[in-house]
């Protein structure tokens, strides 16, 4: 295995309730089979996930070895992931399922097979230790592929099989949902950056009156091609870059706390006015356009940004 790269963790500051917690049943049904005596050397099958995806098997496999996303957009699923060993083959981590309890710890593993097209995850430790999920990316078009993801449980009853199953489907389900439009959006950011023509003139926008804007902000806007948002800092209007520069997340929806937004990516935090990034990782937001007032009207303008 390739030298890995420890991963400085850090945990969402805005957590969402959990809609879907984890039942005493199951964890007490997980418990039980983790103690069983039984010895076979076979993984019991219980559930297949299949679904087809509008994207290409860049974005998938970007996806599968970015663990640092899971506390972050899935934070109805993970209450925090501490990301201990990454590289381009997968991810070790541990941290916990919702809700976040001494129950619902585990350590995952990650490795991905790109000859064959697939990835392997694996519970090393605590609450399904010894299950794999196998997950096979089916190409069949240019930006578009088959995903199917078979769950095997370890030492489970027969009888479970229908509980367990219908639980992982069911959260598989809600996690695609989720990372097919983070990927969606990463491509469509990747192609507008593509596509964009680089202009040194400088570019000037007049975004409304001064006495009724702020009834319009946070306010969205572009300038030469590029997307940004006008908010309110105290009695300062500022503009910021909308996109974040580390995957390309959205920014657009942040709420502004203590003058800083946090993308829902990866939990990455900006200071708006310098664009600094205040949680700890590399990163800088791009300059943004001065925001100044002619003659009552508030005017963006990348004029000192040349």
């Amino acid at each position: 295995m390739p030298a890995t790269i420890p991963v400085t963790h850090f945990k969402p500051t805005t957590r969402l309730p959990s809609t879907r917690p984890m039942s005493l049943t199951l964890y007490l049904a997980d418990w039980f089979r983790r103690l069983s005596p039984f010895t076979g050397t076979t993984l019991p099958h219980v559930a297949t996930y299949t679904r087809e995806l509008p994207v290409s098997m860049a974005r998938m496999y970007e996806n599968a070895i970015d663990g640092d996303h899971l506390p972050w957009l899935h934070r109805e699923t993970f209450t925090d992931m501490t990301i201990s060993e990454s590289d381009n083959t997968g991810w070790r981590g541990q941290g916990y399922l919702q809700p976040r309890s001494f129950t619902t710890w585990m350590e995952l593993e990650l490795r991905l097979d790109r000859e064959n097209h697939r990835w392997i995850t694996t519970t090393t430790r605590g609450l399904g230790k010894g299950s794999q999920v196998i997950t096979h990316a089916i190409p069949l078009a240019e930006n578009r592929i088959k995903v199917v993801v078979d769950f095997y449980v370890p030492k489970l009853p027969k009888a479970l099989h229908k509980m367990y199953g219908k639980q992982l489907v069911d959260t598989y389900t809600r996690l695609y949902d989720q990372d097919l439009e983070m990927m969606r959006t990463r491509q469509r950011a990747l192609d507008i950056a593509a596509s964009a023509q680089p202009d040194s003139n400088p570019a000037r926008i007049v975004l409304g009156n001064r006495t009724g804007l702020d009834s319009q902000l946070p306010l969205q806007f572009e300038l030469a091609g590029r997307p940004y948002r006008l908010v309110r800092i105290g009695d300062k209007l500022v503009a910021h870059a909308s996109t974040c520069p580390h995957r390309l997340g959205p920014l657009q929806d942040a709420k502004v706390v203590d003058g800083q937004v946090e993308c829902p990516w990866h939990g990455y935090r900006f200071n708006v006015i310098s664009g600094e990034c205040t949680s700890g990782q590399h990163g800088q937001l791009p300059l943004a356009p001065v925001i100044s007032i002619d003659n009552d009207e508030v005017v963006a303008s990348s004029e000192e940004n040349v």
